[in-house]
């Protein structure tokens, strides 16, 4: 099945259509192309992502012109949408606008009507590539990384699918620049490497001791991590982006010292039950105004201005 670019929504028109600089678009449209050709790659090598005959031709759906320095919310990847079938793009602020419940929550319990937040923040999937079924997904990536270790397992250098589109999503977070992240999806947190036993993206995440917690989580049953260390990264022979990304010579990641939730976003029917684990607008915002203020940002703000 040969599926070309004239199929896929244009960067360039999603512009188009909004004020936005023209700076974003080429770095929104270059980012697109690069997730595109990694999907392409995969279904060229017959991988189980192609073999419904339709996952590859869902393109890219991807949030674009995102704010850096502010705050980041990732999730693992988009649901397929019938109406942009080949995928799509979106900015963070027009999306919060839906009355769906998946965005409808994410206002409520995140920003309230505090636009000012709502602007500070970046919106990313980890993989940009369209399926509602997280389980189908997650069965698909993994398979296709069995597929690639079996088929080039004498090969140096080969990456699997997961990694391939990580490089490319890791690129992209550290220009973000994220003083605060909110992983809103369990299997989003895995990737960041909240567990010991699974490097990937590879962030020194640290759990915040509950007697050092703001005091806007109080009575709250929220854990809060906090990226830390002489660099920011494990030191982890298995991490995603080493090469460009090294910890020797002085390299430190754009997140040292940001703050990190792994959250689930509850709905209406767990509010009353577990209200513990309910973010509010004002720990959000009193969380980024904390490590917007502490000193490891100024002095990197202040460098970067120089």
């Amino acid at each position: 099945m040969d599926i070309k670019n004239s199929v896929y929504p244009s960067v360039e028109v999603f512009y188009s259509t909004r004020m936005l600089t023209s700076e974003q678009m080429v770095h929104d449209r270059d980012l697109a192309e690069q997730y595109l050709k990694i999907l392409k790659q995969a279904a060229v090598r017959n991988s189980p992502l192609y073999v419904d005959g339709d996952f590859v031709s869902r393109g890219v759906t991807m949030c674009c012109a995102n704010p850096i320095g502010g705050i980041l919310i990732t999730g693992i990847n988009p649901s397929f949408n019938p109406k942009s079938p080949y995928g799509g793009y979106y900015t963070f602020r027009d999306a919060i606008q839906d009355v769906k419940s998946y965005w409808k929550n994410k206002r409520e319990q995140l920003f309230g009507d505090d636009i000012s937040m709502i602007e500070k923040t970046a919106y990313l999937d980890l993989f940009p590539y369209s399926e509602s079924c997280q389980k189908k997904f997650q069965y698909e990536i993994d398979n296709n990384l069995k597929l690639f270790q079996n088929k080039y397992q004498d090969e140096k250098n080969v990456k699997s699918f997961q990694v391939s589109v990580l490089e490319i999503t890791l690129s992209e977070i550290e220009r973000l620049s994220p003083k605060l992240i909110i992983a809103a999806n369990k299997q989003t947190s895995y990737y960041w490497g909240i567990k010991n036993d699974s490097t990937w993206l590879g962030y020194n995440l640290q759990v915040v001791d509950k007697s050092q917690q703001p005091d806007c989580l109080l009575g709250k049953d929220i854990e809060l991590y906090q990226i830390v260390g002489e660099t920011g990264y494990k030191n982890g022979s298995d991490r995603i982006g080493q090469d460009r990304y090294p910890t020797t010579k002085g390299g430190k990641s754009n997140l040292l010292g940001a703050y990190f939730i792994d959250y689930a976003l509850y709905d209406n029917r767990h509010k009353e039950k577990y209200p513990t684990r309910i973010l509010e607008p004002s720990i959000v915002k009193e969380l980024y105004n904390i490590v917007e203020n502490s000193p490891i940002f100024v002095r990197i703000d202040s460098q970067a201005e120089e």
